[in-house]
């Protein structure tokens, strides 16, 4: 039997989709739930520090791909 807090869904030139699962290692000795919490955490910062980026990316001021006029000479 496997447990795992998360679930990944990754179609390649798509979305990737994360699930959140609820634990539930109360049968895992004390040692193996401080060694999963620990690895939440990470996981939970590795997500922070993703979601930070893209929230930084948005807010850099972007160049506008404005259209410029051209003249054209009619005879």
């Amino acid at each position: 039997m496997r447990d795992s807090i998360f679930e990944v869904e990754y179609h390649p030139g798509e979305e990737v989709v994360l699930r959140f699962k609820s634990p539930r290692f109360w049968w895992l000795p004390d040692s193996t739930k401080q060694h999963l919490s620990v690895a939440r955490k990470e996981m939970l910062l590795a997500l922070r520090s993703m979601l930070d980026r893209a929230i930084e990316r948005m807010e850099e001021p972007g160049e506008t791909k404005e259209r410029k006029r051209s003249k054209i000479k009619v005879q």
